[in-house]
């Protein structure tokens, strides 16, 4: 009987052939797909099961840690992750999209109402269809396809899941903590990269063309980002919490110097413009209504400005027109008269992925890094001229009615007093303003960041501070 007992269990057998069946598996693995693949694989796995348990039980932690990470996922495989693992940012929004349909299923807490989602469900339906793909014939559900569908849609994924976090309040608190010390951080490396010059920044290893970019001589501070003009959406967005979420206090005013000066050395012009934009929100909070519309018409007529002016700049760029075809334009305004043909296309657009990052995507694997290939600097771009190009001016015009629609729900949510509200529509005109010249509604990490954050400002305003609360011990 006692010999017996120290016999292994059919349990204890089943966990010792699992783990060799495991280790039989992952060696050949290894020797069939190499190391960095497997390890990225079973990484990836991990960190999505964390993910997904974290983002429904404990969003207060996770959703911090997943901010920071957005912000320096791009330094990290850079110097310390294996190639591929730009894929992650994927694997922690699919884990956001199954915490949602859980909480969802079980709580059924997601707080948005009717008219959004209907707004966001004909928007992502569009690029699901495909209608203008099918109408042109250049694109239909291909690779470049997903590429544009999953582009466009993890950001509003991540606002769909920020709806229905558990504790918005407290998670929102740590959330904008966590943004703003990652700005501070990214501004202050920023700086240091002022001061290692040129030289300095390819020694260290950085790519001209790639992160490292001139303009009249300067260099441009790209932070912990893959390129200056993310780098400064970031800070901007930073800003909008330091504005509109924080009290003054001494922390308040050097993190907003520490991001001012990171910002200045980005030496991105409509920066100015969108921070006007954001002065305009912080005095209509103080009640300076006037001043506040003058600003805002202000910062939107100079962005408008920026965009017409840069675009009739020469900025050489190579462009696939199709498979076989290559362009090099000066000007987006004249790449996009090309990219969208004629008129008869605006309807329904060209068809996702045709053109675009998606289109450059397709040519590349699921976990490639977002670095602009661009050599000579960069040129003007906008998310509004892509959103056309891939499912038309219908499309936009959806899109535009979901922001208008989520701007004065925040509005309303600002007149009674919510903070939340107020650092909902500042986000929100960072990323409007910033579309003017920027890939900006599907730019990592940007967009991914503001997106979540409106997102959990909208549950904090539309339920009370112990709504979703930790149920006591039994």
């Amino acid at each position: 009987m006692t010999a017996l007992a120290r016999l292994p269990s059919r349990g204890d057998l089943a966990v010792a052939g699992t783990g060799m069946l495991m280790t039989l598996l992952a060696t050949l693995a290894v020797q069939r797909e190499g190391a960095d693949a497997v390890i990225a694989l079973i990484l990836g796995g991990g960190l999505f099961g964390a993910f997904v348990a974290g983002f429904a039980f404990a969003p207060y932690v996770f959703v911090p840690v997943a901010l920071v990470y957005f912000a320096f996922l791009p330094l990290l495989e850079r110097f310390v992750l294996p190639s591929g693992f730009g894929g992650t940012k994927d694997v922690v929004t699919l884990a956001a999209a199954v915490a949602t349909l859980g909480l969802a299923v079980r709580r059924r807490n997601i707080r948005i109402d009717v008219g959004t989602a209907v707004l966001l469900g004909l928007v992502i339906g569009l690029y699901l269809v495909n209608i203008g793909g099918g109408l042109t014939g250049e694109t239909g559900h291909d690779v470049a396809w997903f590429h544009g569908v999953r582009l466009f849609a993890e950001p509003l994924i991540l606002f769909l899941y920020g709806t229905s976090v558990r504790n918005p309040h407290k998670t929102l608190r740590w959330s904008v903590r966590a943004l703003v010390v990652a700005a501070v951080l990214n501004a202050a490396y920023g700086v240091i990269q002022q001061g290692l010059g040129l030289s300095g920044l390819l020694a260290a290893g950085y790519t001209y063309g790639d992160e490292v970019r001139q303009i009249s001589g300067h260099i441009r501070s790209f932070g912990t980002l893959g390129e200056p003009f993310a780098y400064a959406s970031f800070l901007l967005l930073a800003l909008a919490a330091v504005f509109l979420w924080y009290r003054r206090s001494a922390l308040v005013v050097a993190a907003f110097a520490a991001i001012a000066v990171g910002l200045l050395f980005s030496y991105v012009r409509t920066a100015a413009f969108i921070a006007l934009a954001l002065l305009a929100l912080t005095a209509a909070r103080t009640g300076r209504s006037r001043y506040a519309v003058i600003l805002m018409l202000a910062a939107v007529a100079g962005a408008g400005v920026v965009f017409a002016t840069a675009s009739q700049r020469t900025a050489t760029k190579s462009v696939q027109i199709n498979p076989t075809t290559y362009l090099t334009l000066n000007g987006r305004t004249n790449i996009w008269k090309s990219t969208l043909n004629s008129p008869a296309d605006w309807m329904f657009g060209r068809g996702v992925g045709a053109t675009g990052t998606a289109s450059q995507r397709a040519t590349r694997g699921l976990a490639s890094s977002n670095r602009s290939k661009t050599t000579g600097g960069s040129i003007v771009d906008s998310s509004y001229f892509a959103v056309i190009a891939d499912i038309g001016v219908i499309g936009l015009g959806l899109l535009a009615a979901f922001f208008v629609r989520v701007f004065v729900k925040a509005r309303g949510a600002a007149r009674r007093g919510e903070r939340a509200g107020w650092l909902a529509m500042g986000l929100l005109a960072v990323t409007v303003l910033d579309a003017f010249t920027r890939e900006s509604f599907t730019g990592f990490p940007t967009a991914y960041i503001a997106l979540l954050l409106v997102g959990i400002s909208w549950a904090a305003w539309t339920e009370s501070p112990d709504a979703f609360a930790a149920p006591p011990r039994p």
